[in-house]
């Protein structure tokens, strides 16, 4: 239940987000086929507090559908360390992938149930979203800003 819980989180990005706008390509238009061309992916830049709120509400059903990780935690030295990425919906747009290993939620290592719905609940007045992860090995923090 953790595992599916500290998915929830930091997939909130998938609910209505704020995005940067799509640079503008110059020079020739390109030919047009019978199927229009796939969207272009937009980095997600901020989450909107009110579709926070409702996804908050409505839980984590819809999240799950759109990510998996990793049967069993990471641990380091016997010690829970994470949660393994294994596929993620890309057109999210958010700068996590399979391989990236999950540590913590605003703060808390959602090892437990409890903790992670902790994480979850929190972010009804949290002023961001913020994921730490691991990539390759190495830390890196994913940090969305929940603007009204």
């Amino acid at each position: 239940m953790a595992r599916s819980l500290v998915l929830g989180l930091f997939l909130l990005a998938a609910c209505g987000v704020g995005r940067a706008a799509a640079p503008h390509a110059s020079g020739p238009e390109p030919a047009r086929s019978s199927s229009p061309p796939p969207a272009p992916r937009v980095p997600v830049t901020s989450l909107r507090r009110a579709e926070v709120k409702a996804t908050i509400a409505r839980g984590l059903g819809a999240f799950l559908q759109n990510v998996a990780v990793e049967d069993w935690p990471v641990m380091r030295e016997g010690k829970f360390h994470g949660f393994k990425i294994k596929s993620i919906n890309p057109e999210w747009g958010i700068d996590l992938k399979p391989g990236d290993v999950v540590t913590r939620v605003n703060g808390i290592v959602p090892e437990h149930p409890d903790e992670a719905d902790a994480a979850l609940r929190a972010l009804d007045k949290a002023p961001a979203l913020k994921v730490d992860y691991e990539r390759e090995g190495k830390p890196r923090t994913l940090e969305l800003p929940i603007v009204e």
